[in-house]
């Protein structure tokens, strides 16, 4: 009876063993079922900050500027002898053989208003001098950085030679009306003229040195 007794135990005790040798092992870390993956960490979702942490979304790849001229380079820059292409002085037909024109105010004798393609604002141009004019608006700046909006102290730090027209009895500029600058530069047939209003400026452009089209 003793000897059947302790057979049993240590049949009970192998059974025991080899019921233990078939669960999982414990390497550490969060268990989870037996033949699914474990949860990853993801590099990219650490990285990024929630939309709580910052006021405005990261700039992704699609939204920084691009290499290919644009407005933002070239295009919306004024002076100081032309934009893009075009150029103060040189005739009408030389102006459209650039591209940059997208309408061609012909005339036989005295002055056209042509439209640029990538503003819109005209330029002047005469029969006997050529472009005389080129307006700059909204986004067009100087290489200076000066554009509509731009207040008088601004205007007077860009350019040492700030200018008010020779008109007799005018001692002072203040802040309303034309001025000049670029006309003692090396650029001799061209300066900028700036139209303010309250000290600020609400008009600009290149213009011809003997422009003929308007007062």
């Amino acid at each position: 009876m003793r000897r059947t007794i302790l057979v049993l135990a240590v049949v009970a005790a192998v059974t025991l063993a080899a019921g233990c040798s078939d669960s999982p092992e414990n390497v550490g870390g969060q268990a989870g079922p037996v033949g699914t993956a474990a949860p990853t960490f993801s590099p990219s979702s650490a990285s990024s900050p929630s939309p709580s942490m910052t006021s405005a979304p990261a700039a992704s790849p699609s939204s920084t500027p691009s290499s290919k001229p644009s407005r933002t380079s070239t295009a919306l820059v004024l002076g100081p002898t032309g934009y893009g292409k075009v150029k103060i002085g040189m005739s009408l037909d030389e102006a459209a053989a650039t591209g940059q024109l997208k309408t061609v105010d012909r005339v036989e004798e005295g002055c056209g208003y042509s439209k640029l393609k990538t503003a819109d604002v005209k330029i002047a141009h005469s029969t006997d001098r050529g472009v005389v004019y080129i307006p700059g608006e909204g986004r067009t700046a100087t290489p200076e950085g000066i554009r509509v909006g731009s207040t008088l102290a601004q205007v007077k730090e860009a350019y040492s030679d700030f200018t008010i027209p020779d008109i007799a009895g005018m001692v002072e500029f203040e802040g309303d009306g034309a001025a000049y600058a670029g006309t003692k530069d090396k650029y001799t047939i061209v300066h900028y003229r700036f139209d303010f209003r309250d000290s600020k400026v609400f008009q600009l452009g290149l213009e011809h040195e003997r422009q003929n089209c308007y007062e």
